[in-house]
């Protein structure tokens, strides 16, 4: 009789902490969402995105690795959330294959400098928004649109919010140099 009590107690907590999740667009807003919800790409637009895309711009090669993330939890207005996202990690390279900037082994756990992220889709998916975090200092932080060309290829745009250090809180010895294309209409091509 108690290992019956129990077994129901179970089902219910069970059942009560699925019906808290609940399940959203992508591109729905969190103001009037219930915390916990789950904004997951249900449409698989942030597919497209994923794999390994090359690009040259000023003697430069610039490669991404691109990966879906799932059930990311996030919070925003003191809620907590989860989202689907797409994580950039990348290497630029000089035109003799020296790595001038590379996050391609990062894991972003601690450090988020160099993270790129993206969940918000537009024009009925063929456009994604992104965030760069920046570098050291978080030169660099800004905004990344990719626009779907075709199968293979997207257009990077990239609007940096901050192109300078501050030089009363950041030291003078890191390299603050932006090394990703600061530029409109770059095209990239799956690799």
């Amino acid at each position: 009789m108690m290992r019956n009590g129990v077994i129901i107690l179970g089902i219910f907590v069970v059942s009560f902490w699925k019906a808290q999740e609940q399940a959203l667009p992508l591109n729905t807003s969190v103001l009037g969402a219930v915390p916990n919800s789950y904004f997951k790409d249900s449409n698989n637009e942030l597919d497209y995105y994923t794999g390994t895309w090359r690009a040259t711009f000023q003697d430069k090669i610039i490669i991404l690795s691109i990966d879906k993330e799932t059930k990311v939890p996030f919070e925003m207005f003191d809620k907590n959330f989860f989202r689907d996202q797409i994580r950039v990690r990348y290497e630029v390279k000089s035109s003799n294959g020296f790595i001038l900037e590379s996050s391609l082994n990062k894991n972003f756990t601690n450090d988020i400098r160099l993270s790129i992220r993206g969940f918000k889709t537009q024009s009925s998916g063929n456009e994604l928004n992104l965030i760069f975090s920046g570098g050291n200092c978080s030169v660099g932080i800004g905004k990344i649109v990719f626009k779907k060309i075709n199968n293979g290829q997207f257009s990077w745009n990239y609007y940096p919010g901050t192109t300078t250090r501050n030089d009363i809180n950041c030291p003078p010895d890191r390299d603050y140099t932006i090394y990703l294309p600061e530029t409109e209409g770059l095209v990239f091509t799956r690799q």
